[in-house]
């Protein structure tokens, strides 16, 4: 993982998502270093609780999550609190066909794991300023 970033110029708050603990803290300090709030949680409902009581520039969700509340889920109802809402999906899954699927289906990148900090750090950057631009 690349810790290299250019920072960014207005303080973006995201929620990330993701189970392993290691990789959401690593995941969590190299985007700070980059500039952004980032707040983890480590399933589908701690997600809910976060995304219920704080507001947030982008989601960034791993597909699979443990307990009863899923990636697709936690999509599902930030969809309908914040239609616009940038919403960036991890999955493990090897397959470009699935991953296409998903981000034609229900109109979100779709990142594979591990993933390419770099990558990660261009498509929020992206999605955020086009996020804030439709909404201006």
């Amino acid at each position: 993982m690349s810790a290299e970033c250019e920072c960014s110029e207005d303080k973006k708050r995201l929620l990330l998502v993701a189970c392993n603990p290691n990789f959401r803290r690593t995941l969590e300090r190299i985007l700070s270093r980059c500039g952004y709030e980032v707040d983890g949680a480590d399933s589908g409902e701690a997600a809910l609780r976060l995304f219920e009581s704080k507001s947030y520039d982008a989601v960034i969700s791993e597909v699979a999550l443990p307990g009863t509340i899923c990636g697709l889920t936690v999509f599902d109802r930030v969809r309908r609190s914040r239609p616009g809402l940038p919403i960036i999906f991890l999955t493990e899954c090897e397959t470009t066909r699935l991953r296409a699927v998903i981000e034609q289906t229900i109109r979100v990148n779709c990142l594979s794991l591990p993933v390419d900090v770099d990558q990660l750090k261009q498509v929020i950057a992206r999605t955020t300023a086009n996020s804030a631009a439709s909404a201006g």
